[in-house]
C-alpha cells in the first residue's frame, strides 16, 4: 500500500509547443511513486500542435481543453480537477528535477507539520545564451526571514513552480485572481503566505527558462500590474508584520524602497518615500553601519582602500544605491561590456578592465551580477585579484544595515523634472552634502564615546 499522498502537478499551457514535451516528460521522470499530471489547454490557437503533443502521452496524464482566458482560469480549472491532497505547479516551458516532489514530501514529513507550504530554490536557465544560473535562497536571507510570512513575497525571490501547496489553503483563502493577467500567482501567494511559517528546502528542484516569447516581455500592463500589486503589498503590511519581518518600521520601508529603486517602479518609491522620511530611524543604524564597513574592511585586511561593482545592471545599480545610502562609497563601477566603458553610473565612472588591473592591490571589487558570477570570479583570480566578493555574499548582512533617510529626501517630490541633466547634478551633490553631514556628526559620537 502507497502511503505517499498524491501530488497534482499542474501544467497550464497556450500555444507552448515548443517546450511542452520537455516539461510533460520532466514531470513523469520524478522519483516520487505517486502523483497525477493535469494539462490544461487554455484555448491554444497553433492549428492543433499544442493539443497533439499533449494527446501523444494517452492516459499518462489528465488532459482539459478550454476556451482561451487567461492562465489563471487554466489554473482554476485544474484546482477544481485536481483529485491530488497536493498543487504542484509546472509552467509548460519550465522543467522539474526528478526528485522535486520526493523531496519536499519527505521534508514535509520530518518537520511534523503535513499542511505548511513548502519553498525551495530553482536555477534559471537562459535559453538564448544556455547559462544557467542558481538561486540560493539561504544565500541571501536567513532561513527564518524565507519562512516568515510573505517576506519572500516582498523580497520577490519566490519561484511559483517551486512551491509544494497543500489543498486546504485553496479552500482558506480562494484560488487565483482571473482578472490579474500576469501577478496572478503573486496575488495568490501573498494571501496564502500570509501570517504562516513556510517550509524551506534548501535545493535547487527546478529549472526556470528565460526566453523572448514569455509574457513578462511581450504583454505591455506588466510593468504596471505588478508595481501596483508589490505597492499594495507594501501599504497593506501593519506595524505589527513590519517589525515581526524586517526588525523596524524604518528597515521595512526601505527594504521596500531598494525593491522598487532596482525593479523600476518610480510612482510605487515615491509613495514609500514619503512614509520612510516620517519614520524615525533605528537607534542603531550607526552601529549596522560601522558592522558592514568593518566587513568590507575584512575582505582585504584593510588593504583596499577602494571600491568597485563588477556590474552595471540592475544588481550593480542597486548594490550601490543601498551602499551609498549606508554611507559607504562606491569609487567606480567595470563591465565586460566595453560600450559601458567611460560612461557615468550613479556618478561613477565606469573603467575598463585593464585599468581595474592597475588597481587590483588596492581595490575591492563586488560582483554584482544576475548571471555567470562564477565566470567573471574565475576572471578575477585568473588576473590575480586578491580582493573579490559577491553581492550574494553581502546579502544578508547589507539586509541589517538601514538606509540613510535623508539621502532620498529629495526624490519624488511634485513639480521636479527628474530627467533634467541639471537636476542629477544637483541631486548628485545634495547626497554629496548629506553624506559627508552624517559621517560629521557619526565621527563626532564616536569621539564623545571614546
Amino acid at each position: 500500500m502507497n502511503d505517499d499522498p498524491l501530488v497534482s502537478i499542474v501544467i497550464p499551457v497556450y500555444n507552448g509547443s515548443n517546450f511542452l514535451k520537455e516539461a510533460i516528460d520532466s514531470a513523469l521522470a520524478q522519483n516520487y511513486s505517486n502523483f497525477e499530471i493535469i494539462v490544461v489547454n487554455d484555448g491554444s490557437n497553433d492549428q492543433g500542435e499544442t493539443e497533439k503533443i499533449a494527446l501523444s502521452y494517452g492516459d499518462k496524464i489528465r488532459y482539459f481543453k478550454k476556451q482561451n482566458g487567461g492562465v489563471a482560469t487554466a489554473l482554476n480549472l485544474a484546482i477544481r480537477e485536481m483529485r491530488g491532497e497536493y498543487f504542484s505547479w509546472l509552467s509548460h516551458d519550465d522543467l522539474y528535477y526528478p526528485n522535486k516532489l520526493s523531496v519536499q514530501i519527505e521534508a514535509l514529513k520530518k518537520c511534523g507539520d503535513m499542511s505548511r507550504i513548502v519553498i525551495s530554490d530553482y536555477d534559471v536557465l537562459n535559453q538564448e545564451s544556455q547559462e544557467l544560473q542558481s538561486f540560493k535562497l539561504n544565500e541571501m536571507y536567513s532561513v527564518n526571514q524565507i519562512e516568515n510570512s510573505v517576506f519572500p513575497l516582498l523580497q520577490m525571490i519566490v519561484h511559483g513552480c517551486s512551491l509544494l501547496i497543500h489543498k486546504s489553503h485553496f479552500s482558506r483563502v480562494g484560488t487565483f485572481n482571473k482578472e490579474l493577467i500576469t501577478t496572478q500567482d503573486y496575488d495568490l501567494w501573498f494571501r496564502m503566505f500570509r501570517n504562516q511559517i513556510l517550509l524551506y528546502v534548501p535545493q535547487r528542484l527546478i529549472i526556470s527558462r528565460i526566453h523572448k516569447n514569455q509574457g513578462t516581455y511581450t504583454i505591455e500592463c506588466v510593468p504596471r500590474e505588478r508595481e501596483e500589486l508589490h505597492l499594495r503589498f507594501a501599504n497593506s503590511i501593519s506595524d505589527k508584520e513590519m517589525i515581526e519581518m524586517y526588525g523596524s518600521k524604518a528597515n521595512f520601508y526601505s527594504k521596500m524602497l531598494s525593491t522598487f529603486k532596482s525593479n523600476n517602479m518610480v510612482n510605487a518609491f515615491n509613495e514609500i518615500n514619503q512614509k520612510f522620511q516620517q519614520t524615525k530611524m533605528s537607534r542603531d543604524a550607526f552601529e549596522k553601519i560601522d558592522e558592514l564597513r568593518e566587513l568590507l574592511w575584512s575582505f582585504s585586511n584593510g588593504k583596499a582602500k577602494k571600491i568597485c561593482i563588477f556590474g552595471t545592471g540592475r544588481w550593480g545599480i542597486n548594490l550601490c544605491h543601498q551602499l551609498q545610502n549606508s554611507l559607504i562609497d562606491v569609487d567606480y563601477f567595470c563591465d565586460n561590456a566595453s560600450r559601458k566603458i567611460g560612461y557615468m553610473f550613479e556618478n561613477r565612472k565606469c573603467i575598463s578592465f585593464e585599468e581595474l588591473k592597475s588597481l587590483k592591490d588596492a581595490v575591492l571589487v563586488i560582483i554584482a551580477i544576475k548571471s555567470a558570477t562564477d565566470v567573471v570570479k574565475k576572471q578575477l583570480d585568473d588576473n590575480g585579484f586578491k580582493y573579490v566578493v559577491t553581492k550574494q555574499e553581502l546579502d544578508k548582512k547589507m539586509f541589517e544595515v538601514p538606509t540613510i533617510k535623508w539621502m532620498s529626501a529629495l526624490e519624488g517630490i511634485d513639480g521636479i523634472d527628474y530627467s533634467s541633466d541639471d537636476i542629477q547634478n544637483l541631486m548628485i551633490k545634495f547626497k554629496d552634502t548629506v553624506f559627508d553631514i552624517c559621517r560629521y556628526y557619526e565621527n563626532k559620537a564616536k569621539k564623545t564615546n571614546s
